[in-house]
C-alpha cells in the first residue's frame, strides 16, 4: 500500500465519510417503506422540543442556541442543520477511518470496512445517542430496528470505502485523463484529416493510459 501523509489520509477520509453519509441517506430514503417502528416508551424525550425534531435537528438546535448562544432556529433553519450534523458526523468517522486504513490495510477489504461501519453502529447509536440523551438504551429497542440501522451504516460503510478509492491520486488521474481523451478525440473531426484519425486516437489513447501510469507524489 502506498504511503501517504496522516494529513492527506485525514481530509481525503473525511471527504469520504461525508459520501458516506450521502450514501446512508439514500439507503434509508430508498427503504423507508420498509423501516420498522420504535416500540412506544423506547425513549421519553427530556426536552419537549424533541417530540418535532429528529436526531439530527437535536443536536443542531442545541449546538446552535445552547452552546452558540443563537437562535432559535426555525422548521427550516432546524432542518437544514440537522443535515449538517449528519454529513459532519459521518465525516469525523471518515477521516478515523482515512488515518486507520493506512496503517491497516485490512480496512481496505470488504470485511474490513464492514467491521469499521458496525463499529461505527454500536458506538454511535447504541452508546452515543443514550449519553448524550437523544434515544433510550439499546435493550428497548427490538433486534429489527437495530438490524435496520446497522444495514444503514453497512450503506455508509460503503460510500465511505467507494469515495475514498475514488480520492486516490491515481484514481483521480484515471478519471481526468479518460474525460481529456474523450474530448480530444471528439475534436478529431473538425482538426485531422480523416486518414490520419486513426493514428491520431491511438496516439490520444496511449497518452492517457501514459498518464495513468505516472508516478504521484502523495499529499
Amino acid at each position: 500500500m502506498s504511503q501517504v501523509s496522516p494529513m492527506g489520509a485525514l481530509l481525503r477520509g473525511m471527504c469520504a465519510g461525508a459520501l458516506g453519509s450521502a450514501a446512508q441517506s439514500a439507503f434509508f430514503k430508498l427503504t423507508a417503506p420498509l423501516a420498522p417502528k420504535s416500540p412506544p416508551g423506547a425513549f421519553d424525550p427530556p426536552e419537549a422540543a424533541q417530540k418535532n425534531e429528529n436526531q439530527t435537528e437535536t443536536v443542531a438546535r442545541r449546538l446552535v442556541e445552547k452552546l452558540a448562544q443563537r437562535g432559535p432556529l426555525d422548521a427550516g433553519q432546524k432542518q437544514r442543520a440537522g443535515k449538517l450534523v449528519h454529513y459532519g458526523f459521518g465525516a469525523m468517522w471518515g477521516g478515523l477511518y482515512g488515518l486507520a486504513r493506512e496503517s491497516a490495510p485490512v480496512l481496505d477489504t470488504p470485511l474490513g470496512v464492514a467491521a469499521f461501519s458496525a463499529g461505527v453502529w454500536a458506538l454511535g447509536d447504541n452508546a452515543l445517542l443514550e449519553l448524550f440523551k437523544i434515544a433510550g438504551p439499546p435493550n428497548r429497542y427490538p433486534p429489527k430496528v437495530h438490524a435496520f440501522a446497522l444495514a444503514g451504516h453497512l450503506a455508509y460503510g460503503a460510500g465511505l470505502w467507494a469515495g475514498y478509492q475514488a480520492l486516490r491520486p491515481r484514481s483521480l488521474a484515471a478519471v481526468a485523463a479518460g474525460l481529456w481523451a474523450l474530448n480530444t478525440r471528439r475534436k478529431l473531426r473538425r482538426y485531422v484529416p480523416r486518414p490520419m484519425r486513426p493514428a491520431a486516437k491511438t496516439a490520444i489513447d496511449g497518452f492517457a493510459r501514459l498518464s495513468m501510469q505516472r508516478p504521484f507524489a502523495q499529499a
